[in-house]
């Protein structure tokens, strides 16, 4: 009997010890996984590090660049020096002379695949930080399903003509063939039904389909389908950067319904100037905003919106804006560039863009989305305008070190002297 618990002590021991072990090491992969990024972006000719101490190795997994015009001119993808890796077991340094896409496979103890990081090799870039409030207007691409809802019919029975059959967050792009692009067009549509079945050609998740429906004669004597769906919005953002030939990007996040939080597939949209008339400050819990007026006049648009993603919007100044004649254009700098510290947030609040003292608090180096730093305000004049960060600040920028490192994407509700910002680089591969 005393054997087989001895036994039965030991067999649990070693056990406890093999998953004592397992976790241990779990932790070890995670630790180091989280200590290098998935992606990361380097100028030609830069040498950057990728780790150091980390029992880690890493590699090239690609042999060539890709072709295109570099600052030492055109290269040929199969003659070009690919991404050259050096450092052994606990550190990675990498350098290329060229332009291109790389991936790194980086190995635990250089035997258990740990991580690809993707390396995407570029020229040296400039952008000028903006700061600038824009009032945007864009139209939907279809008609947003916002929710559906009853309808009491003129029998004064009570239908739901929609439900199982549409989603909140569809969008509305045909009926019996005929397209609708309007709240207008949708309604009209809907009365030469009759109540008769309607062929209605849905977008969902990228894909469209057509379904059956059947509008229902109301309490009112015309026919509703039990849809709420909406055409277009509006609102205040901030611009992020103009780049050299007029380009812009915006936001740093998508615009995305307030009702459904659907990221809105846009047929297009405009940027216009907009006057800052109000601020209401932050508070613990309470989200502050900036209030502001949009003319909406041909004279007063600035630019067109050309893609809507969930890192910002994208597209063209008019020629005439005059956004540009001002603005200092500076380096980018990547995320391995930015430091915990001192950096500037620039925003207009008062009529002319300023630079207001932040500090970066923590840099989430795998973070592809619009959360790759967590950032606090410090300055005490924006303080005393505006609590922190408000909403209409999205897409300032944020600059360190005299480079371009991100924009403002969102605040801490519970500390609204705290919130997000996402990287510029992660805005540009948009």
């Amino acid at each position: 009997m005393r054997i087989t618990m001895k036994r039965y002590y030991r067999i649990s021991l070693v056990a406890l010890l093999a998953i004592d072990l397992f976790f241990i090491g779990l932790v070890t992969v995670r630790s180091a996984s989280d200590q290098i990024p998935d992606t990361m972006w380097t100028y030609v000719g830069r040498e950057e590090q990728l780790f150091t101490n980390l029992p880690a190795k890493a590699v090239t997994k690609t042999p060539e660049a890709s072709s295109g015009e570099s600052a030492q001119g055109e290269r040929d993808a199969d003659t070009v020096e690919a991404l050259n890796v050096t450092g052994g077991s606990g550190q990675a340094t990498l350098k290329s002379q060229a332009m291109g896409n790389y991936s790194v496979d980086v190995k635990l103890f250089g035997i258990f695949p740990l991580k690809t990081v993707d390396v995407k090799v570029v020229d040296p870039m400039v952008l000028a930080p903006s700061g600038e409030p824009i009032g945007i207007y864009v139209e939907t691409n279809g008609l947003l399903v916002l929710a559906t809802t009853s309808v009491e019919g003129k029998d004064g029975l009570v239908y739901e003509p929609a439900s199982n059959i549409v989603k909140s967050g569809d969008y509305i792009l045909k009926i019996n063939g005929k397209p609708v692009k309007t709240i207008k067009e949708f309604n009209s549509v809907i009365q030469k039904t009759e109540g008769k079945k309607a062929v209605v050609r849905l977008r969902r998740n990228g894909t469209e389909t057509d379904v059956s429906m059947k509008a229902i004669m109301a309490k009112d004597g015309t026919y509703k389908m039990g849809m709420w769906v909406r055409e277009d919005t509006q609102g205040i953002g901030t611009m992020t950067y103009v780049t050299e030939n007029g380009g812009f990007g915006a936001l740093g996040h998508g615009i995305t319904d307030a009702d459904t939080g659907t990221l809105m597939n846009l047929s297009g949209g405009e940027l216009y100037n907009t006057e800052i008339l109000d601020i209401i400050k932050g508070e613990k819990g309470a989200p502050g905003e900036l209030e502001g007026y949009i003319n909406m006049v041909a004279d007063n648009c600035i630019g067109m919106i050309e893609k809507n993603t969930g890192l910002g919007i994208f597209g063209k100044l008019s020629e005439d804006t005059g956004l540009s004649e001002n603005l200092e254009f500076m380096p980018v700098g990547f995320k391995q560039d930015i430091k915990q510290g001192k950096a500037f947030i620039y925003s207009n609040m008062e009529g002319k863009t300023e630079k207001y003292s932040s500090n970066i608090e923590e840099i989430k180096m795998s973070s592809t989305d619009n959360r790759g730093m967590v950032i606090r305000v410090t300055d005490a004049k924006l303080l005393s305008l505006t609590g922190g960060i408000v909403q209409g600040m999205s897409g300032s920028p944020i600059v360190q070190d005299g480079k371009l490192v991100g924009a403002v994407t969102h605040v801490l509700v519970d500390d609204p002297t705290r919130g997000y910002g996402a990287f510029i680089e992660n805005m540009l591969s948009q």
